[in-house]
């Protein structure tokens, strides 16, 4: 019978060091893979997580935005609020023929600046104008995204 126990102690095995380092290393590949799922999920949720604050400017009681028929462009004043820089705009126009779109990537405005734009539309090709969706494009972490939530919509473009 003690022959029987000394042989079961030669027998080889893993050391109880070995044993922990095996189980620490699995905790770190398990905890590593459900990171990158996590932080995956929260960057398909958060399209825009700052509030930039831009608006049209209001000069007495009035949205800055109106359609120049001679020019045939539709002309806006926006203001910045003072959380980010814009680093460009998506101006969509949508008339009652076409619905063109219009990447301006000189508007850059500073925090608490002004942007004059103007944007050329033609009435007679696209139709009249039903509504003006304009989208502030920002740098966050390297990375340009447009922010369609905190867009300006415009329904009532008067003359200019």
């Amino acid at each position: 019978m003690a022959k029987q126990n000394q042989h079961s102690l030669n027998k080889r095995g893993i050391t109880p060091l070995m044993g922990g380092m095996l189980l620490v290393s699995f905790a770190v590949a398990v905890g590593v893979v459900v990171m990158n799922l996590g932080s995956a999920q929260v960057e398909e949720a958060a399209q825009c997580p700052i509030d930039i604050g831009l608006r049209f400017a209001n000069i007495g009681g009035k949205d800055q935005i109106c359609y120049n028929a001679a020019k045939k462009e539709i002309s806006f004043t926006l203001e910045n609020g003072v959380n980010i820089n814009v680093d460009g705009l998506i101006v969509n126009i949508i008339g009652t023929q076409q619905a063109p779109s219009f990447e301006l990537n000189d508007a850059k405005i500073g925090k608490a600046g002004t942007h004059l734009g103007k944007v050329s539309y033609d009435t007679t090709v696209s139709g009249d104008i039903r509504q003006v969706k304009i989208s502030p494009k920002v740098v966050l972490y390297d990375a340009e995204q447009i922010c369609v939530e905190q867009a300006l919509v415009s329904e009532s473009i008067g003359p200019c």
